[in-house]
């Protein structure tokens, strides 16, 4: 039997990954199709860029997961009501809105990361963005070991400005830079 959706992960796996790393949402009637937040609280944007990423604060979020959870529910529901198509796509309605909102909301957060990343780094190596987009495009294994590599080729050269910058200075460096 061909099932709807083809998955990477278990279901076993998903569950144990999910409740080990995130939280377990309550019932939010604004954020129904969410079932995970964050364990860890992400930084703010004044800590060291490389405290962040060791946080995880630019970490693949619980959407992608909390996808193939819903995917596999989907799954079930076909193998029970696979011969019945009327009651089959009923049942998985609430599902595919699920779906729809989740991804919407992994485009939205993966979108602001990364943003957000690229931002930090220009800041953190003093460098423009053309730079930053040329070495991006190089293999890396992981945010940390790109890091390290910036590091080592530019030096830390915005951190050390930003601390005797006052917040005034600050702010406008910041928005020079966007």
């Amino acid at each position: 039997m061909d099932l709807p959706y083809k998955l990477v992960h278990t279901q076993e796996w998903l569950e144990k990954y999910l409740s080990s790393n995130y939280y377990k949402k309550k019932y939010d009637r604004f954020m129904w199709w969410r079932s995970y937040s964050l364990k860890k609280k992400p930084l703010d944007n004044l800590q060291p860029l490389r405290k962040r990423i060791e946080n995880g604060d630019f970490e693949l979020g619980p959407f992608v997961f909390e996808l193939e959870l819903v995917q596999h529910r989907i799954n079930e529901k076909y193998t029970k009501l696979g011969h019945d198509q009327v009651q089959y796509i009923e049942a998985i309605q609430l599902d595919k809105a699920r779906i729809k909102r989740l991804q919407e909301d992994r485009d939205k957060d993966e979108r602001l990361k990364l943003e957000t990343l690229k931002k930090a780094f220009v800041l953190e190596f003093n460098i423009d963005k053309k730079q930053y987009d040329r070495e991006v495009g190089r293999p890396n294994t992981s945010i940390l070991s790109f890091y390290d590599k910036m590091e080592k080729r530019f030096g830390k050269r915005g951190w050390t400005l930003r601390k005797s910058l006052t917040p005034k200075q600050l702010v406008l460096a910041k928005v020079r830079s966007c």
